[in-house]
């Protein structure tokens, strides 16, 4: 994955000024936690440079760029350095920077890792900055109460969205197959139309791509199916649902209206340029509603969004990335008055309009919505629609999901790939999981 490290422009003086205060910094022990009191004040009197990381592709680092100047151009004394890349390996990064004790100070997670992050003290607790630097009061309560382990507060949504199957338009609208925007009413329902995508493009384009391998795919049809992902620190589910999971995409498989797993695995991974429906193999494939700007400038095919098959219970509306801070950072209060400046600010939301999701706060939301692109009204209008039936957040995931993904991808290639019955793969992933679980709650 593209990986860069890149400067903002400082003059010479804010530099060596920058290195003088870096050398009195490393004296007193530099990025040791306690060099600044909880609910400290941002850094005002001398230059502070702060790293930031994140994953994502090049159009998330162009705008967040974008954001981070602005920051700096209301707070000169304030730079940064910025590490951004795929989401494969991001995590491998972050945990090897956070034990050499040198994580960046702002570090953007999703909520797998949250509860692992916390317990394990890499990042902070930002309920000292709550009220002063840190505005919370126009972010819906369920939204903020994603970013909370425990009660206390770790982590600030940057944006919200929820779950989508994207549909090449350009190719079911000629055949008379385009789905209606409520969706299927069934997975059943969903599987004969794509069986019929399948047969009416001759076999040259699968109705459906193999969703088995998708986490979050998987999680909405449990919680249809009356489940949650997690029942505390354990699996909430069991090899019962999860081979039912697997039945249900090996008869896609078999009948033609779904792709082969060879096709599948490419994109296993989360690479949005390896997106089956921007490779043009399959008409649908599934996604957050805030890719969608990023998928329609991957193609020359128009693309729609349309509900998940089935009860609009397995929705709800998630945190689509958090922004933390790393609790060692020697600069905590600046680093947390540039998380709500993210999040709180007109002109940070303005710059980042809705390619991590729907801005959480309430008034940036309407503020910047009337100067939104046509996609991106789109992309509001159908996440109001959805998450408007959508189901109860769940509870954050336990402390190890951020393996049970590549867990499910491995059982779900094992038994699409005719390695394992779906039987032998949802017990063995069952099994593997609940130890994972058990070893990082450990």
């Amino acid at each position: 994955m593209a990986r860069f490290v890149r400067r903002t422009a400082r003059t010479p003086v804010v530099v060596a000024l920058a290195a003088v205060a870096s050398v009195v910094l490393a004296a007193c022990g530099g990025g040791a936690s306690g060099q600044q009191d909880a609910g400290g004040a941002p850094v005002t009197d001398r230059p502070v440079q702060l790293s930031v990381a994140w994953w994502g592709g090049p159009a998330r680092a162009e705008l967040t760029q974008k954001t981070l100047d602005a920051y700096t151009k209301k707070h000169p004394n304030v730079t940064f350095t910025t590490q951004w890349q795929g989401y494969s390996g991001y995590y491998d990064k972050i945990n090897t920077s956070a034990a050499g004790r040198n994580a960046p100070d702002i570090i953007q997670i999703d909520n797998r890792v949250l509860r692992e992050y916390a317990n394990k003290k890499i990042i902070a607790d930002l309920g000292p900055w709550m009220g002063g630097t840190l505005k919370v009061d126009k972010i819906d309560p369920k939204l903020l109460g994603t970013g909370k382990v425990d009660d206390k507060l770790f982590a600030l949504p940057l944006a919200s969205n929820t779950q989508a199957f994207v549909v090449d338009k350009a190719v079911v609208e000629p055949l008379g197959l385009l789905p209606p925007e409520t969706g299927w009413a069934t997975w059943d329902e969903f599987a004969a139309w794509a069986g019929k995508v399948s047969a009416a493009t001759g076999g040259k384009v699968w109705g459906t791509r193999d969703e088995s391998a998708s986490i979050s795919a998987f999680e909405y049809w449990v919680r249809q199916q009356g489940k949650e992902l997690y029942d505390g620190p354990k699996l909430g589910f069991g090899a019962a649902e999860v081979k039912a999971w697997f039945d249900m995409w090996a008869a896609m498989r078999d009948s033609g209206a779904a792709s082969p797993q060879e096709v599948a695995q490419p994109a296993n991974a989360g690479d949005i340029s390896k997106n089956t429906v921007l490779t043009k193999q399959t008409v649908t494939t599934f996604s957050y509603d805030n890719q969608y700007t990023e998928l329609v400038k991957g193609t020359d095919h128009a693309l729609v969004l349309v509900p998940l098959p089935g009860a609009a219970e397995g929705a709800y509306a998630r945190p689509s990335q958090f922004f933390t801070a790393y609790s060692r950072g020697a600069n905590l209060g600046t680093a947390v008055d540039v998380i709500n400046f993210f999040v709180n600010d007109p002109e940070a939301g303005a710059l980042l309009g809705t390619e991590r999701g729907l801005p959480p706060n309430a008034d940036v939301r309407a503020a910047i919505q009337p100067n939104f692109s046509d996609q991106l009204k789109y992309v509001v209008a159908y996440d109001e629609r959805v998450t408007g039936a959508a189901g109860d957040t769940p509870p954050v995931p336990a402390q190890g999901d951020s393996q049970i993904n590549q867990l499910l991808i491995s059982s779900a290639e094992n038994a699409g790939f005719g390695r394992q019955s779906s039987q032998a793969a949802a017990e063995e992933f069952v099994s593997q999981a609940n130890s994972a679980l058990a070893r990082a709650s450990g």
